[in-house]
């Protein structure tokens, strides 16, 4: 009942639909690009919108058939995948942390305001009268401005206003203005802007890192987006060679009729016939589930977050998916120089990059342990300027302009006797630097490896559709002649259906090679981190022999 209430609740609340599996792409033979009603108000004529065509209808099949490429379906991914915008709302907001860690140096403005007023009775005949009643009206006002050298500056003003009624005070009414401008400034430990930028330095790596983290996300959707769509391909692939099988089969099964009733043939082969065509069937309703669920990956990988009706957008994962891209004809077969990958790998994988930057931020680390190491030695300055009058304009004018100045200067100095913290806090940032450099180190040698293992597999790929291709085209030329051997009677039902089943075994061991080398090559790309280095998605395509020859030219 919780499900029913939250599903029907998620009906209400949610907004758009359909899979936006194609951002603006057309449909095929549709005249409604993605995206758009199929039922459309006819404009200005002011006629009454058409009613869709019927679900299962050709026309309707049609219109909700989405061709795609590789390159369309990589872009949409980009634009849908909701991890990917996880990651990206992750980096605005450290961006944001970077730039708000700047505030730390803003100038800050404090005012305090106060009244007070009181009645006293005189002790004695120098009191200034019997009852002394005094007044007073001040404010205190600061401006502190942070240096990024760890030093401050301060400006107060200290202002009060007195009335009183004392025989004994100069005026009745005085003012009196303090104003103090001070500056400090740290000289050995927590001093100079290395130290002081040290929060604001970590905000900006912290940022960095987050980019290269949304930059590895990235490089993942695009690469497993590929691979999802390469087994789309190679499920639908699979499906045709087992609709091929079953026609075969029930060409043969056509052909031991034919011989039963002319009496040349016998009932076993017609009942060997029949078990092998539902054989097949059973073979092509797996390859058929097969393609349907391929189809749920890959929409699952491009699919947006539900903002419509949910009918809506649950209609559209109905809709079946043709790729436009289909699987290499031709294969290379030049070995990829793997010190080459390597040598991009290192230059582009996210991964090294984060590395670098904890780098970066353990030698910070080291850096302020030595700083807190050193012993306190602070320089303060400051002049105090102070006015009093009856008169509130000369009492600010006397105080602003120091003419009775009170000037101060100091050095404090201070050390921890033993320093066993800075100095077990020195090499605990030592020891974290070791580390850092050493996880790099190992993440060096995983890419190494795993650069190798892509080129390894590119290789073994491409050889295993050289050998695929030509273990088809031998069970094709068998498949041929022990046809041509029953014809006349030298060969048998059983022997014709077991060269039948070799050929579909062998056009499936191809479709497979075919769809392993085109994923060895995505592989090889995210090794080499290579998926996005340009700012747009790549399309994985494999490369072609021609491809293979100019790159090696060029290097020539």
């Amino acid at each position: 009942m919780l499900g029913l209430l939250t599903c029907r609740r998620w009906r209400r609340n949610a907004a758009l639909p359909l899979l936006s599996l194609a951002l603006a792409l057309p449909v095929s033979a549709s005249p409604f690009p993605i995206g758009m009603p199929l039922a459309q108000d006819s404009g200005a004529g002011g006629q009454a919108a058409q009613s869709p065509p019927s679900p299962g209808t050709p026309q309707a099949d049609a219109e909700r058939l989405l061709e795609l490429t590789l390159g369309d379906v990589l872009r949409i991914a980009l634009k849908n995948n909701l991890t990917l915008q996880i990651e990206a709302i992750s980096t605005e907001v450290s961006e944001y942390d970077a730039l708000g860690s700047w505030g730390s140096f803003d100038p800050f403005f404090s005012f305090t305001g106060s009244y007070d007023s009181s009645d006293s009775q005189g002790t004695g005949s120098l009191s200034g009268g019997s009852v002394i009643e005094n007044d007073s009206l001040g404010y205190d006002t600061s401006l502190n401005v942070p240096f990024t050298t760890g030093g401050t500056l301060d400006l107060t003003l200290s202002h009060s206003n007195n009335e009183t009624n004392n025989a004994f005070a100069a005026f009745d009414v005085s003012t009196t203005d303090v104003f103090t401008l001070a500056v400090t400034q740290p000289l050995l430990k927590g001093a100079w802007s290395r130290y002081a930028t040290t929060n604001q330095r970590l905000a900006e790596l912290d940022y960095e890192s987050q980019t290269q983290r949304q930059r590895q996300i990235r490089q993942q959707v695009l690469r497993d987006t590929s691979i999802a769509y390469w087994d789309l391909v190679n499920t639908i692939e699979e499906l045709k060679v087992r609709e091929v099988s079953v026609d075969l089969g029930e060409q043969q099964l056509q052909q031991d009729e034919k011989r039963l009733e002319v009496g040349v043939g016998t009932e076993v082969d017609v009942l060997q016939s029949e078990t092998n065509v539902a054989q097949q069937e059973e073979l092509r309703l797996l390859a058929e589930f097969n393609v349907r669920t391929a189809e749920d990956n890959l929409r699952r990988l491009v699919s947006p977050a539900v903002e419509g009706e949910l009918d809506e957008f649950l209609d559209a994962w109905d809709w079946p998916i043709r790729p436009l891209t289909q699987l290499p004809p031709d294969i290379s077969n030049m070995l990829p120089d793997w010190r080459r990958s390597l040598n991009r790998a290192l230059a582009n994988r996210p991964e090294l990059a984060q590395r670098r930057l904890a780098i970066d931020v353990a030698e910070i680390g080291l850096l302020n342990a030595h700083t807190e190491w050193l012993p306190t030695l602070d320089f303060s300055a400051s002049v105090t300027g102070v006015g009093f009058d009856s008169d509130p304009a000369e009492a600010f004018e006397t105080a602003a302009s120091f003419e009775f100045p009170r000037e101060s200067t100091s050095l404090t100095f201070s050390m921890p006797i033993l320093r066993r913290s800075g100095k077990n806090r020195v090499r605990a940032a030592r020891a974290n630097v070791r580390s850092s450099r050493l996880n790099y180190e190992s993440n060096e040698l995983d890419i190494l490896a795993e650069v190798r293992a892509a080129v390894r597999q590119m290789s073994y790929s491409g050889e295993s559709v050289a050998a695929a291709v030509k273990s088809r085209t031998l069970a094709e030329r068998q498949l041929k002649a022990e046809e041509a051997r029953q014809s006349v009677g030298s060969s048998t039902t059983f022997q014709v259906l077991q060269f039948q089943e070799d050929l579909a075994t062998a056009l499936s061991t191809e479709v497979a090679a075919r769809s392993a080398y085109a994923k060895a090559q995505v592989n090889l790309d995210f090794a080499e981190g290579a998926l996005d280095v340009e700012g747009e998605p790549t399309t994985a395509i494999p490369r072609s022999p021609a491809d293979d020859k100019e790159e090696q030219e060029e290097q020539k």
